[in-house]
């Protein structure tokens, strides 16, 4: 019903706008300009001519729709009037008068309404060219109030129903169908007193076998308002013979529905829903799931490999952990006694030159701090020790190596802050970070070599630093170090660096590792850290 009433006002709006086309492409008629201009110079034949082919232009405007019952022209330097319908005649002043009072009091309008008639107008004015008159000529189509009746009558589905076409002026109004009922009156009285806007929908008006269905619709272009309506009794009185056996359906189906839900319980969704909460569980890490299920259906057999499965997996994850651990423990300890000959050779050598120049004290000194060092890293009884006890030997390292680099370096050794002495740290953590900037650094200084090792303790962590000053770290290699660190350590040679990141990744999984940076002294800066408690030991600090 709504789109109905909204097609048929549409369609109006579209018509009403192709007249106005054709009526402004009169405008450019040659002879109706000539008649309304140069009248003077015309001899009679030429104006009758020229009134004979405006009469003609007229006459197929008027046949071009239906809707119009008249086309006239009025010229006033001829005063003449020229109708499609009723030919020339003297020019009717009263319409040509009212139709332009009122163009210029509603400039812009569609339709005007003269004596409960409408009318397309188009006056076609120049200032200045008669003294005292500007309009050369109007337009004035008529339209026919039968006609629109007549379209209107397209929407009447059922007994009694009926349109209303009307004005909020109550200039104008049709009704195809007067049907006596007093709401609806009421309704049109108000919609026509009120704002049209305001009533633009479909609503019921009336009580009891008085009530009307009224769809309304108000269009700003022609600025009348179409108003459809139908008893609501044509509409819905077959609907109540066919009430009570509605409700007895509904409630049959309710029914069915009732005693299928339960039955889809039963046999899906609880044996679904143990199912899922037992996965849950699983998420969780227990990995000790069963699920007690007595149903014969496909489900029943769900539910019994889900209980293979989960003691199947629980059984293959005690085996590879297993395998894992005596994997990492023996990879470990291997990977430990690959750094103990790293620097044994030249050592020795230092030591043989203090005892050929008879340097004695620095022998036994440095003898004793080669003794602490091999009892060191050939003490395999425990995989970690104390951080004290990490830190002491990496400053015997490095006093060791400073013997042979005496000349090139020196080194500056932090102190462990006491709350982190006691923590529990991987053997051998630090040593290869030192020894990484003897080879690769202070191998290729001649002089002004420094080496730094600080501890530098943080609100949740203890921030390990080893930092040399060597010049030739672009950032190019930097760079390449870093992409090292990230790769697949099993696919190259675990020393140096790439050695201790790997027993840190493998003890402590992803988190664990070393993070290599630009150094506060200009060369490099290699980072871990350290946390007290049961807190995860090391992980790549990114600071």
């Amino acid at each position: 019903m709504e789109s109905r009433v909204e097609a048929n006002i549409r369609a109006m709006e579209k018509e009403v706008e192709r007249i106005q086309l054709l009526q402004f492409e009169l405008i450019n008629d040659e002879s109706l300009n000539k008649l309304a201009v140069i009248p003077d110079y015309m001899n009679n034949y030429d104006k009758s001519q020229a009134i004979l082919m405006v009469q003609d232009r007229l006459f197929a405007l008027k046949n071009s729709s239906v809707y119009i019952s008249d086309v006239s022209v009025h010229i006033p330097s001829i005063n003449r009037t020229v109708s499609a319908m009723q030919g020339t005649g003297a020019m009717v002043q009263d319409q040509f008068n009212a139709t332009s009072e009122l163009a210029r009091k509603s400039p812009g309008k569609a339709i005007y309404f003269l004596h409960h008639i409408p009318y397309i107008v188009l006056v076609h004015e120049v200032r200045g060219l008669y003294e005292g008159e500007n309009a050369l000529y109007s337009i004035i189509v008529e339209l026919s109030p039968n006609e629109l009746s007549r379209s209107l009558s397209a929407l009447e589905s059922s007994e009694n129903s009926g349109s209303v076409l009307s004005d909020p002026n109550g200039e104008f109004i049709i009704r195809t169908h007067h049907y006596e009922n007093p709401y609806l009156d009421r309704y049109i009285d108000q919609y026509k007193s009120g704002v049209p806007n305001a009533f633009e929908n479909i609503s019921s008006v009336g009580k009891g076998d008085d009530r009307v269905l009224v769809s309304s619709r108000f269009s700003q272009l022609l600025g009348f308002s179409l108003i459809h309506y139908v008893p609501e009794k044509h509409l819905f009185n077959n609907l109540h013979h066919y009430q009570q056996l509605f409700w007895v359906l509904i409630a049959v189906f309710l029914f069915f529905i009732i005693v299928l839900c339960l039955s889809l319980y039963r046999m899906i969704h609880r044996p679904l829903l143990a199912l899922l909460r037992a996965f849950r569980k699983m998420e969780k890490g227990e990995l000790d799931v069963t699920v007690t299920e007595n149903s014969r259906s496909e489900f029943g057999y769900l539910l019994q490999g889900f209980n293979k499965m989960s003691r199947y997996m629980r059984e293959l994850i005690e085996q590879v952990y297993t395998h894992k651990i005596l994997v990492q423990r023996a990879e470990l300890k291997q990977l430990q006694s690959q750094i103990n000959p790293h620097f044994l050779y030249n050592s020795y050598f230092t030591l043989y030159n203090m005892i050929a120049v008879e340097d004695h004290d620095n022998a036994k000194q440095f003898a004793s701090q080669m003794g602490n060092y091999l009892r060191y890293i050939t003490r395999n009884s425990s995989d970690e020790v104390p951080l004290y006890e990490e830190a002491k030997h990496a400053t015997i390292y490095a006093e060791i190596q400073g013997r042979r680099f005496r000349l090139r370096m020196k080194a500056q050794c932090g102190e462990v802050p006491a709350s982190y002495r006691a923590v529990m740290v991987p053997r051998l953590i630090l040593q290869p970070l030192i020894e990484n900037a003897f080879e690769h650094v202070f191998d290729h200084m001649e002089e002004g070599g420094l080496l730094s090792i600080s501890f530098e303790e943080e609100e949740d962590c203890l921030l390990i630093r080893v930092e040399d000053n060597g010049p030739l770290l672009d950032q190019e290699r930097l760079e390449a170090l870093e992409r090292l660190l990230r790769t697949d350590e099993s696919m190259i040679e675990t020393t140096g660096l790439l050695n201790i990141h790997r027993r840190l990744r493998m003890k402590y999984g992803d988190r664990g590792g070393i993070g290599v940076g630009r150094s506060r002294l200009g060369g490099l800066e290699v980072r871990l850290a350290i946390w007290k408690g049961d807190k995860e030991y090391a992980s790549i600090v990114n600071r």
